[in-house]
């Protein structure tokens, strides 16, 4: 039975009671502590900084306390009219069962899930630039976008907050012309739904269509952050270990705050999950540990173990010791991540795991940003600076 909360009226109460709250009566008091220097959370964060974080760690707690579910319908066209800056919807064919292969066909008849008939995509063109076509120039580049939102939130859709993410990439890159974001069903925080191995099958299916397109594998990077880092790193290793034909490597993988352990193993006193469980966007819930809720949605009817050995849905898990080489024919990665954020961990262990087997990796962790500060615009100047430097990787990948 859904809590209390997740039915109205509670939860129309609940909502205005928070919010009221929020603004009468915990701004104010942040506003005053924090103009004292040593009640900072950073020393190099400023009142503003201190605020807006202090308002995220609070409103991210809302949707799975309500059971709200903040995507969009998956089913529905969206008119290229109702679109700014020139965006442009399309629809994505889903996998065929037997592009399914390996473990994730085997996770796949464990938890029921189909691939998609279809699935809604956006594109975002550079300022200025006139639609190209159906069909890849010569020697185009382009990005695939997996948004985050910890699985349950967040869309493909230009006006969502992580499209900032592919729009800073387009303002700062000279040679991208159009990225695409590609939507993907996703966990409901009231009542069980697409659990694993859905988003990884639906996101594959968005890699498909930009090949189908004609743009070349070496000439595409496959983007993600938080939980779509989880997913870019999930699509490439279908990529490198299935062999599938339709199915080459990309060129480059972006990673920006990876979410790469669902089970949240690394949560020792030396860990960033306690280390930063004070500068970054999730606040603890005593007695609970971090991550559960989210864990729970993606296992639907697997096991928890399958949380800490899984390397498709946790391949960051210290439960996991791969073998020499595992990361062997991976591509060229960005891998970024804030210093000041409780999955900083997971962002080191990646670095290490593809140095180790001689992928040529970048490791960008401003020391006093948080999660996913990439896709948050006032989060300067950290987020442009790295969007930059990540814009002048991309431009130097080979064509």
């Amino acid at each position: 039975m859904a809590p209390l909360l997740h039915h109205q009226p509670f939860k129309t109460i609940y909502l205005v009671g928070f919010l009221g709250y929020l603004l009468f009566v915990k701004l104010p008091y942040w506003t005053v502590k924090y103009c004292v220097p040593s009640h900072r959370p950073r020393p190099a964060w400023t009142v503003k900084r201190c605020i807006q974080i202090a308002l995220l760690r609070n409103l991210t707690t809302i949707p799975a306390k309500v059971g709200l579910s903040l995507g969009c319908d998956l089913t529905l066209e969206v008119p290229n009219s109702s679109l700014k800056n020139n965006a442009r919807f399309a629809w994505v064919e889903g996998l065929g069962d037997d592009l399914v292969v390996g473990p994730i066909k085997d996770a796949a008849l464990q938890t029921g899930v189909r691939p998609a008939t279809r699935l809604p995509g956006y594109w975002q063109l550079k300022a200025g630039t006139v639609w190209p076509g159906d069909v890849a120039l010569p020697g185009e580049k382009t990005v695939l976008h997996l948004h985050g939102g910890a699985f349950a939130i967040g869309s493909a859709h230009p006006s969502d907050t992580t499209a900032s993410l592919p729009r800073g990439l387009l303002k700062h890159s000279e040679e991208l012309l159009r990225v695409f974001a590609a939507d993907y069903r996703l966990c409901a925080h009231n009542e069980p739904m697409n659990p694993f191995p859905t988003a990884v099958l639906d996101s594959l299916a968005g890699y498909r269509y930009l090949l189908r397109m004609g743009f070349l594998p070496q000439n595409i990077t496959i983007a993600g952050d938080s939980a779509g880092g989880n997913l870019t790193l999930a699509c490439v290793r279908y990529c490198v270990e299935s062999r599938l034909p339709e199915f080459p490597p990309p060129g480059r993988m972006l990673v920006s705050s990876p979410c790469g352990d669902i089970s949240m193993s690394r949560d020792g006193p030396d860990s960033s999950l306690y280390i930063n469980r004070d500068t970054d966007i999730f606040i603890s819930v005593p007695g609970e540990k971090f991550g559960v809720h989210m864990r729970d949605l993606l296992l639907g009817p697997l096991p928890d173990s399958e949380a800490e050995s899984n390397p498709y849905m946790s391949p960051l898990s210290p439960h996991i010791i791969d073998a020499p080489g595992a990361y062997r024919g991976y591509p060229n990665t960005y891998v970024v991540a804030g210093g000041a954020e409780r999955l900083y961990d997971d962002a080191e262990a990646l670095v290490q795991k593809l140095e180790a087997d001689g992928v040529e990796v970048i490791s960008d962790i401003p020391k006093d940003a948080i999660h996913d500060f990439i896709i948050m615009t006032w989060h300067e100047p950290e987020r442009t600076d790295v969007l930059k430097r990540v814009a002048a990787w991309i431009d130097r990948s080979p064509v």
